[in-house]
């Protein structure tokens, strides 16, 4: 489960649950579609999936977002990534 948000900035906020790592060398990977990749390591990947249409091309313009992981109302940790666009990021998840 995850949100993607928009401050009156624009600036994008990513929440999604805890993950068991810190994060190394995180980076967004998205091809404008339903679907992204956030890659937090290489043990570690967060699957986004029904990206809504809404979002969809905010996040392809954006050149990074901020996330935030949580535990019920408490932040574990939170982090900025840049987001790169691919040309078909289900390609890279299969």
């Amino acid at each position: 489960m995850y949100q993607i948000l928009q401050d009156h900035d624009g600036d994008l906020l990513l929440i999604i649950e805890p993950q068991t790592t810190d994060p190394d060398g995180p980076i967004l990977i998205y091809d404008g579609g339903d679907t992204a990749l956030l890659f937090r390591d290489w043990d570690s990947n967060v699957r986004l999936n029904n990206i809504s249409e809404e979002a969809r091309p905010v996040l392809k313009d954006a050149e990074e977002i901020f996330v935030v992981e949580m535990k019920k109302d408490r932040i574990i940790r939170d982090y900025m990534v840049p987001i790169r666009i691919v040309h078909d990021v289900k390609v890279l998840i299969a």
